[in-house]
């Protein structure tokens, strides 16, 4: 009679680190890609939001031009001593000039100089109740700040001014974005 040894089959240690080890990057390719797709989704949603801060602003300025023609008053400063669009905090004829507004002021707003390159002392607020964004401290403050400038004359031309708005924010890994819109306005009467 032959005597069979009986062997234990079973995973060895290696044989189960390597099954862990595929098992584990399996798991994580999804992860990290939903983890990106998140992060990048969240990239896209403030610049959309800073695209409209920007246009908002530029549509103030046109807003504010036009009023002004429409009373007889100089297409860009307005009149300080009559309700009037008065933009020349915002006017230089290099452009440095820089400054900030509540569009959304019941009367004409009133640009203020920012104290800083990008106006980072005055960022703007959010307000959950009537969905609009404002330099309000009541209400929710946001990574969004808004500069306006307005450069004039533009080539020569007293009736042309070159507007640039610029939006910046930073994210949570600490990253600073920036969109600016330009276009160039012209006094039409």
């Amino acid at each position: 009679m032959i005597n069979k040894l009986k062997i234990n089959q079973g995973f060895t240690l290696i044989e189960t680190l390597v099954a862990v080890l595929i098992l584990v990057s399996a798991i994580m390719g999804p992860l990290t890609i939903a983890s990106r797709g998140l992060s990048t989704a969240l990239v896209a949603k403030d610049q959309t939001t800073a695209y409209y801060l920007a246009q908002d602003a530029v549509e103030y300025v046109r807003f504010a031009r036009d009023t002004n023609r429409l009373k007889g008053f100089n297409w860009l400063t307005g009149n300080s001593a009559l309700p009037s669009a008065v933009l020349t905090p915002c006017v230089s004829a290099d452009g440095s000039a820089e400054c900030y507004f509540d569009s959304l002021a019941n009367s004409p707003a009133q640009p203020t100089v920012c104290e800083d390159a990008t106006c980072s002392q005055h960022p703007l607020y959010y307000d959950p109740s009537n969905y609009y964004f404002n330099y309000n401290t009541n209400n929710l403050k946001t990574v969004f700040t808004r500069t306006v400038s307005i450069q004039t004359p533009v080539g020569g031309n007293t009736d042309e001014a070159s507007l640039t708005v610029t939006v910046s924010w930073s994210d949570l890994p600490g990253l600073t974005h920036t969109i600016t819109v330009r276009e160039d306005i012209f006094n039409w009467q």
